[in-house]
């Protein structure tokens, strides 16, 4: 009995024990979810702390008045061009080829330089021409003689009494003369033939033009079969080739009215380094047909190049423009801004700044063209745009224009 009883007191103790730690634990549980709870609260009552705080300053930045430098929409003189690009070629380049055998005996020109038609530029040994030549003088004063003296025994024979001498005779003094006829004629062309080769081996300058690289130096031997021997480019006037699009066609179309091309387009190019040719084109040629791979049209225009700044096969920019300026609405360029939805600029409608889409056209000296969301005279913010949003309320701060310049600006 003692012992049961023992037994039953340590198992109490036991679940006592185990109790008070359990109801330790849920305490400290407790109190943990507490704590978080009130660390929850907290960071939500500091976070709509900090976004009424935003909301604050939003709505004060929004009645905050922006400085801004505005500037009136109107109408301006453009004739803004379209840009093509343009390949430069020669309008005649050739290719020297010798036409005879023979030795180079002088190369009379220098690599690179100015050459004008009939200079000589290559200089064959002509010694073995000249012989031919002699040789074929020689042939026709024999062949001259043989004629001769078959005119005069056929205007014997033919005189005599017809019981001297047969028909056959006289026939074959009549052949006899038409031959020795034939054998001058024979010897004329083989004569021409030999001072055509003389003349073959002073090469000449078929244009004027620069000439480029020689083949061939002195005492090298030449024939047809080498080639090119020197390449020879006019280059004052030069073409510039380029096409455009069968809706830019229609358009220059459009705008010439039937008129003459090069009376109410202006032609210019863009060289490389951005600058523009002091000279302009005139039309020199238009395609008949469009490509059909491409739907453009090929043309040419030709352009004055006395200070040789056009190299053949260099590439510059077409510039096309009307000659007599267009009033266009038109607005600063800086004044435009753009996202996802287009192009847009911010109007001071009395004091506040209203968000307003519009269509650019041509783009001109620092000036676009409006072609839609704006009227005349409506006032766009130039300067401080970047800080305008809708709504803004504007402090226009203009610097004050002289009316002349502002008169200036419109022309």
């Amino acid at each position: 009995m003692t012992e049961e009883t023992t037994e039953n007191t340590k198992k109490k103790g036991g679940f006592s024990i185990a109790g008070m730690i359990g109801s330790l634990l849920l305490i400290g549980a407790a109190f943990i979810l507490g704590w978080t709870v009130q660390q929850i609260y907290a960071q939500h009552q500091k976070s709509q702390e900090q976004d009424a705080e935003t909301a604050k300053q939003m709505a004060m930045a929004m009645n905050r008045p922006v400085s801004v430098e505005t500037v009136k929409a109107q109408a301006r003189d453009m004739n803004p061009p379209q840009s093509f690009m343009g390949h430069i070629e020669p309008i005649e380049a050739v290719a020297l080829r010798a036409q005879i055998d023979g030795t180079i005996a002088e190369v009379a020109f220098k690599e690179g330089s100015m050459v004008k038609e009939g200079d000589v530029l290559f200089l064959i040994d002509p010694r073995v021409y000249e012989a031919r030549v002699k040789q074929a003088e020689a042939s026709l004063a024999k062949a001259t003689a043989a004629s001769e003296n078959a005119d005069r025994y056929y205007a014997r024979i033919s005189k005599v009494d017809k019981r001297s001498v047969t028909e056959a005779e006289i026939d074959q003094a009549y052949a006899n003369m038409l031959e020795a006829r034939a054998a001058i004629a024979q010897c004329e062309a083989d004569l021409a033939n030999a001072k055509i080769n003389l003349g073959y081996t002073r090469i000449t300058a078929p244009i004027s033009g620069r000439i480029g690289q020689s083949l061939l130096k002195k005492g090298d031997y030449v024939s047809p079969a080498m080639g090119t021997l020197a390449r020879i480019v006019q280059t004052d006037p030069v073409r510039v080739v380029f096409s455009v699009s069968d809706k830019d066609w229609l358009k220059g179309k459009h705008v010439t009215k039937g008129a003459d091309m090069a009376t109410r387009l202006r032609a210019q190019l863009r060289l490389a380094d951005g600058s523009i040719y002091t000279h302009e084109g005139t039309p020199d040629f238009f395609n008949n047909e469009m490509d059909s791979a491409t739907a453009s049209l090929s043309i040419r225009y030709s352009f004055p190049n006395p200070e040789q700044d056009l190299l053949a096969n260099a590439y510059v920019s077409v510039l096309l423009s009307e000659r007599v300026p267009q009033l266009r609405l038109a607005i600063p360029a800086n004044a435009v801004l753009a996202n996802a939805t287009g192009d847009y600029v911010f109007v001071n409608k009395d004091g506040t700044a209203e968000r307003r889409i519009v269509k650019m056209g041509e783009l001109q000296a620092g000036y676009v063209e409006i072609l839609a969301g704006l009227e005349e005279g409506e006032e766009v913010v130039t300067e401080g745009v970047v800080n305008v949003s809708e709504g803004s309320i504007l402090n226009v701060i203009n610097p004050a224009v002289p009316a002349d310049a502002e008169t200036a600006a419109v022309k």
